[in-house]
């Protein structure tokens, strides 16, 4: 097994933090064991895959951890690089929509047509993978998609091989659309991450599943619920399925050591709640600190709650709680969009979760509520929906009212 030692120079790492400083956050007591991978060593992370190390790289999406979707104890080094629960289910990366189902339906062909490459995730039965039990947390159904970015595409050829690939991040974090959020997350792991700047979309993508003739949106991600409804329509073959999507928001059962145990013990085919796709627990994209959003409708009001805004960092959209919330501090203030376009905001929203959870003397984190009614012409609206869905598991649901300088919890 080649160890590529450049990769984990001192002079590469040195370059590496003094590109990203403003963004990097590193525990002075741990170790560095990652690897940084230039973007003309595409071939030595293909190595790396085949080897059954872990490699971080870009999508159009956000950053994803892959590792050699055929090999079982790469795929298991995923789950305990971010301490996720095996009930969690991986998606597979490919760059040939036809070398992993092995009873293909007729119509992925035509949804491959329409939506590949790109941010849309289809969850079917039935693979060529061995490996298909731990990848799908026992269901034995499998999400693949092919990525529209030319990093990743370029990565999946020269490897040749299907890559389980979650989000870059610990379990519950805020998942990663730039190299330095991967870092910060697995900078003392054996993590090899290719630097290829910001990702296009800045959220997940969307995860269908096809049952009858109803298309189930398991997961909102980049790709928007209109445009797939508008896409299939004009396709003869796809016209006659229906879009279902009902929120799920799942509670975390177990705790950080329950996942540990559970990765020793691989005790995932007796765990009875297990997903058909990420990214449905309530508790997801979550900053280090508390979040909050902030509503403005009076409903269902509890106790109010001490909260100082000198210890608060606000992400905005538009001006819309810079104009109702007073004595803003503009140090610790950030708008996802300042002209109202949603497609913008998801594109900066992990982004500046990131950010906000870094500044100084912050305890807690403002997001505005996309529930509250607009005065001003929502661009690309048809995001929205994907967005308020982030914002909520980012905050785990957890809401308070503002009025006259005054916060309160939200029952």
């Amino acid at each position: 097994m080649e160890n590529f030692a450049q990769l984990y120079s001192k002079e590469r790492l040195h370059s590496f933090i003094t590109k990203y400083q403003d963004l990097i956050q590193v525990d002075p007591h741990k170790e560095i064991h990652c690897g940084i991978i230039h973007l003309d060593e595409l071939h030595i992370a293909a190595q790396l895959l085949h080897q059954g190390e872990l490699v971080a790289f870009p999508t159009e999406t956000v950053y994803g951890l892959g590792a050699n979707a055929k090999n079982a104890q790469a795929i298991l080094n995923i789950f305990k690089a971010k301490k996720r629960p095996l009930s969690d289910p991986l998606i597979v990366h490919v760059h040939d929509k036809n070398n992993i189902y092995t009873d293909k339906p007729d119509f992925l062909d035509s949804f491959a047509e329409l939506f590949w490459p790109g941010p849309f995730t289809i969850v079917l039965k039935s693979t060529q993978l061995e490996t298909t039990e731990i990848l799908s947390a026992g269901t034995g159904s499998i999400g693949i998609r092919i990525p529209n970015h030319k990093v990743a595409l370029e990565l999946l050829e020269k490897a040749n091989l299907p890559v389980a690939a979650p989000s870059a991040n610990l379990f519950t974090h805020i998942s990663p659309t730039s190299a330095a959020h991967v870092f910060n997350d697995f900078y003392d792991q054996r993590v090899h991450i290719i630097d290829a700047g910001r990702s296009d979309n800045g959220i997940e993508s969307t995860v269908i599943k096809p049952l009858g003739n109803e298309l189930h949106i398991l997961r909102l991600g980049s790709l928007a619920k209109e445009t797939i409804m508008k896409k299939i329509g004009q396709s003869d073959q796809l016209k006659h399925f229906a879009i279902k999507y009902e929120n799920k928001y799942m509670q975390i059962e177990e705790s950080e050591e329950d996942i540990e145990k559970e990765l020793v013990e691989l005790n995932v085919l007796e765990r009875k709640s297990s997903m058909e796709a990420p990214g449905q627990f309530l508790k997801h994209y979550s900053a280090r600190i508390n979040s909050f959003i902030v509503s403005f409708q009076q409903n269902s009001i509890g106790q109010q709650i001490d909260l100082d805004l000198k210890e608060s960092v606000i992400i905005d959209f538009g001006s819309e709680l810079r104009n109702r919330i007073a004595n803003l501090d503009e140090t610790k203030y950030k708008s996802l969009s300042e002209n109202y376009d949603a497609k913008e905001a998801m594109f900066n929203l992990y982004d500046s979760l990131r950010w906000a959870e870094l500044q100084q003397g912050a305890k807690q984190i403002l997001l505005y509520d996309f529930d509250t009614q607009i005065n001003h012409k929502v661009q690309n609206d048809e995001n929205v929906l994907s967005i308020q869905d982030k914002i909520y598991r980012s905050a785990s649901g957890q809401k308070i009212y503002y009025k006259n300088n005054k916060f309160y919890l939200c029952q």
